[in-house]
């Protein structure tokens, strides 16, 4: 896996049920937001969202990501979510990078923003080797699972900086 590379296609009502499934791996509960089954299909119907896919060398499905706000007057998208299915291997950054890269070249995207939540040490290190900065926490914004409250940093990427490192790359 390591090395390969990650192309992204968009997702069909098809691909909801991997979706679903990659949101509830054992251990994302805590990391990674989850819907409905309808919330997924009202997202995928909507103007301004978009649910992208990775796709490996071999054909098999990855990762996947939400964007939305890509109708957004001033430019400033969403990434959602994203998760990939098997993590620690490389192919979320990989993935990362094409969804950013997505979002620069095929949207008017000025901003790119997210937040993550602060204890995830890994994602905000994935974002950050990939030009995102942290703007701030939002203290307690998140309801976990569990009931408890969860801080929230959020992250963001603005198309001149990434224009410089792809550039640069």
């Amino acid at each position: 896996m390591e090395g390969s590379s990650i192309r992204l296609r968009a997702a069909a009502p098809q691909d909801i049920a991997f979706i679903m499934a990659t949101e509830r791996t054992p251990g994302f509960e805590n990391l990674v937001g989850r819907w409905s089954e309808e919330a997924h299909r009202a997202a995928l119907a909507t103007p301004g969202h978009a649910h992208l896919l990775g796709i490996d060398a071999a054909g098999e499905r990855t990762g996947f990501a939400i964007i939305r706000d890509l109708d957004d007057a001033h430019g400033n998208v969403c990434l959602k979510r994203i998760a990939v299915t098997v993590p620690g291997r490389g192919v979320g950054s990989r993935f990362v990078g094409e969804v950013v890269r997505w979002a620069f070249t095929q949207t008017a995207a000025h901003r790119l923003w997210l937040d993550v939540m602060a204890h995830n040490a890994r994602a905000r290190h994935v974002y950050a080797a990939h030009g995102f900065v942290e703007e701030g926490v939002m203290r307690g914004a998140h309801k976990g699972a569990d009931g408890g409250r969860v801080d929230l940093v959020l992250m963001s990427l603005l198309r001149p900086d990434w224009g410089g490192r792809a550039a640069a790359d």
